[in-house]
């Protein structure tokens, strides 16, 4: 079987490719007609010079869709030139950013780690057809968006990435790991740049909506905890669910503080390894394990695909591999069959966890 594959892999690869565009050609149809969680409306009424924060909690609802606007203030800054056009044509523009994402990221990371030209097909193959990037597309959400900027001080050395890599922080429950990743490598220059995309959202959010500096500072993530968004496939969302319920406010903050602990020390533990590219790929999925998320933030796993068929005689890389191609094909298959939830989720979690502990079991020098 393993020769056929070798003598034919020419013409495997010529059909997966023809099947992947036609599969990407329905996405891009579908995302040309949904776009629900791209968040134009929120980003349109802050350029009009309305507080939707403030305007949001007040009304207790959002006004346009699913778009709830709980992303940082410079979200809402970058999407200036989306709102310049009507929704459907925003729509349509914001998936061709997406569209974009989906090639670049392979790309970045195949051509840094240089993964052989025939692997690199196979991965971007893979992410553009994958659930979590069909999702994304689908949706309009910000995911792709995040990890871009996720990779980048990874992918380059220099204060310019350092400070980009800010920008992944329009995103809660992704962008931290940055910025605790940097606090644990004990590189407070980088932290400090990353930082200032951030403060220069919240700057221009305040002065242009004319917003109490302080006040607005918080309403970001005030809305996220007036929405009550939380999964079952989490550390957050279990201790919400099976613990604190509606409990008050200084629980949760003190849960959130017991996470981020817990986050840095599997973070330090991460950061012993030697391989650079391992040490982006274990970093990026540990927001699947602390803070609440969708199908669509499974796209945090495709560093560690990458890293994974490139060193894919090592056995630990073969499980690395199809665990990903699991949750990327599979898992929303198997989890609709069996209808169990609130089982399901947390052993995914649990399994997520145990992957982080196998690969940083030993010192691993392979990049």
């Amino acid at each position: 079987m393993k020769n056929f594959f070798i003598k034919n892999k020419n013409k495997i690869l010529f059909f997966l490719i023809t099947i992947s565009i036609f599969s990407f050609i329905e996405t891009i149809r579908k995302g040309l007609l949904n776009g629900c969680d791209f968040q134009w409306q929120p980003a349109l009424l802050f350029w009009e010079g309305v507080n939707h924060y403030a305007r949001f909690m007040n009304n207790g609802k959002s006004e346009f869709l699913c778009q709830g606007g709980e992303y940082s203030h410079l979200l809402h800054v970058i999407y200036y030139p989306y709102v310049l056009f009507k929704w459907e044509t925003a729509r349509a523009l914001w998936l061709i950013t997406n569209i974009f994402f989906v090639f670049s990221i392979p790309l970045l990371i195949c051509t840094k780690f240089k993964i052989s030209k025939y692997k690199t097909i196979i991965l971007i193959l893979i992410f553009m057809t994958c659930y979590p990037s069909r999702m994304t597309l689908n949706y309009g959400q910000q995911s792709l968006f995040v990890l871009f900027f996720l990779c980048l001080p990874f992918i380059f050395k220099s204060n310019f990435s350092y400070f980009l890599s800010g920008i992944s922080s329009v995103k809660y429950s992704t962008g931290y790991v940055m910025f605790l990743n940097f606090l644990v490598k004990k590189e407070f220059k980088n932290f400090f740049l990353a930082t200032i995309p951030y403060l220069l959202g919240w700057f221009v959010y305040f002065m242009y909506t004319n917003s109490d500096p302080i006040i607005n500072f918080f309403e970001p993530l005030k809305l996220s905890f007036m929405s009550n968004y939380r999964r079952d496939a989490d550390i957050y969302s279990l201790l919400q669910i099976y613990f604190l319920g509606d409990k008050g406010s200084i629980l949760k903050y003190i849960s959130i503080a017991s996470i981020f602990l817990l986050n840095l020390l599997i973070l330090i533990r991460i950061n012993r390894q030697s391989s650079n590219f391992l040490k982006m790929s274990l970093v990026l999925i540990c927001p699947l394990i602390f803070f609440p998320h969708s199908n669509y933030d499974y796209v945090l796993l495709f560093p560690l695909a990458c890293y994974s068929l490139l060193n894919f005689d090592n056995y630990l890389n073969k499980i690395n591999f199809f665990f990903v191609i699991y949750i990327f094909y599979l898992s929303r298959i198997v989890k609709h069959f069996l209808d169990i939830d609130w089982l399901y989720q947390p052993i995914l979690m649990l399994l997520i966890i145990v992957l982080i502990i196998m690969n940083t079991r030993t010192e691993r020098k392979i990049d």
